[in-house]
């Protein structure tokens, strides 16, 4: 029995209506292939195999995109590669948050392009120097050693020595 036929026997409802009830419910597609008892790759690839029963393309970066401009994920990220650009340069064309949600969603659905990457992190600012304010204040202070021997009982200058009239 194949994976849908063995959801459909456990479930005792139609797969792809299924799928569609659970999309409508607002499970995601990591969700809904959980539930299912699916690799969320798989599931990704099944979706992509029959893009007329995927009830999620119409929640999704990528479709809002396509109807904005009419080119295809597949179009854009091949267009992106060529201009250089980077996974971080393409999601902010396509409208995904960052470059690794993009690199993500172009493997679920089996893309393989090679877009520039940017080797180590990006450089944050450098700390800020210290700026020299002249001569350390505490020089001259007395070390603990005098602290404690300046406020020892015997030599506090208000106490009065006893034997004296």
């Amino acid at each position: 029995m194949t994976g849908k036929r063995q959801v459909e026997a456990r479930w005792g409802v139609k797969f792809w209506d299924l799928v569609t009830d659970f999309a409508e419910q607002g499970l995601n597609r990591s969700d809904t292939a959980r539930a299912l008892g699916y690799r969320v790759d798989s599931f990704s690839k099944l979706l992509a195999a029959n893009p007329g029963h995927d009830p999620f393309e119409a929640f999704i970066v990528a479709q809002a995109y396509l109807k904005d401009t009419g080119e295809t994920m597949r179009q854009a990220l091949e267009r992106l590669a060529a201009e250089g650009k980077t996974w971080g340069d393409a999601a902010n064309v396509i409208g995904y948050s960052d470059g690794s949600r993009l690199k993500r969603a172009a493997a679920s659905r089996g893309l393989t392009v090679q877009l520039r990457t940017i080797v180590g992190r990006p450089r944050r600012p450098e700390k800020r120097k210290k700026v020299d304010q002249g001569p350390n204040v505490t020089t001259g202070w007395p070390t603990w050693e005098k602290v404690y021997e300046m406020t020892s009982p015997s030599n506090h200058p208000r106490k009065k020595k006893s034997g004296s009239v």
